[in-house]
């Protein structure tokens, strides 16, 4: 990527309004992601922002990196807080390039004894309302029903009759399938499409000190009917152990500390929820529902191929 460089500064000072510089030795060795490069840069005025760079180019990246556009422009007229947004954009020549607000700061360290308990409260409630803001970004769409049969029959069904999903049977793919009855709401078939990060791990959350600075990396992000946005942040969610072709579920239970941190975590839904408007209350009940765990699976099954292979081990 070090050939783009020269452009990527060329691009900042357009953005900017005058000469720029890299910052964090990014000009050697930018940031690396499984998507893009990220450049960090600052300008003459002490203005700091990032300037990310598609690996591979195709039109399905390209019409992808229109949509991120959107996105983020959407999320600064939103003005929503705690999320990178666009500060501008050069769409062509090959490769495209993306200007976003930067956040300074570390990533976020997690586990049962750090951070120190009311760090702990502040990056769950926090991650909520971010969560629920990005709620606001809406758009219409096929009916939840026809979307997530859709999914399941291109992505999993239609894969496996075309032998590209090794280990996967077309009876795990029908089950999987068969299993929309059991967790598709009709009272919400034709609620909004809303915009979901898709990864909040510790690593895209960004602290300055003890305080909640940025959630970064959008580059998973997606527009999903809202009955099927519900999951717990991944930084609350215990997966299985992947040695290989085998899955260890016992990683999988949860500490009396990561019970009490989800339960904070849909402690804080709840009750940020009324503040942001009815998809964020229809978003807390259905994150309550009893049946959350499984539906948890089975979405998890159905976003994540990892997770499908999972599931035909699970106890």
């Amino acid at each position: 990527m070090a050939e783009v460089s020269p452009r990527v500064l060329r691009f900042a000072a357009r953005v900017s309004g005058g000469p720029c510089r890299f910052i964090l030795h990014t000009d050697e060795k930018p940031f690396r992601g499984g998507q893009c490069v990220v450049f960090a840069l600052e300008a003459t005025h002490g203005w700091r922002f990032a300037v990310r760079v598609e690996h591979n180019i195709s039109e399905a990246i390209l019409a992808k990196q229109e949509w991120q556009v959107w996105m983020l422009k959407t999320i600064k007229d939103f003005n929503i807080p705690h999320l990178p947004f666009l500060v501008g954009h050069e769409l062509s020549p090959s490769p495209p390039l993306i200007a976003t607000s930067w956040a300074d700061g570390c990533e976020l360290q997690w586990s049962d004894t750090v951070p120190p308990p009311h760090v702990r409260k502040h990056v769950i409630r926090r991650i909520a309302g971010v969560t629920l803001d990005m709620l606001k970004i809406q758009n219409p769409g096929l009916s939840a029903l026809d979307w997530i049969t859709s999914k399941i029959i291109r992505t999993r069904v239609n894969r496996v009759q075309q032998g590209n999903l090794e280990g996967i049977s077309l009876s795990d793919a029908e089950n999987l399938k068969a299993q929309i009855s059991l967790f598709h709401l009709p009272h919400l078939d034709n609620a909004p499409y809303v915009l979901v990060h898709g990864d909040l791990q510790p690593s895209n959350i960004i602290m300055n000190d003890e305080t909640l600075s940025s959630v970064i990396d959008l580059g998973c992000a997606s527009m999903i009917p809202l009955q099927f946005s519900t999951l717990y942040p991944k930084f609350l969610t215990n997966e299985p152990r992947q040695t290989g072709d085998t899955f260890d579920w016992s990683p999988c239970c949860y500490s009396e500390k990561q019970v009490q941190d989800r339960d904070f975590y849909l402690q804080c839904i709840k009750e940020i929820a009324p503040t942001k408007g009815l998809d964020a209350q229809i978003y807390a009940e259905i994150l309550g529902r009893e049946d959350q765990e499984a539906r948890h699976w089975w979405l998890s099954a159905v976003f994540r191929l990892d997770m499908m292979r999972a599931l035909k081990t699970k106890p």
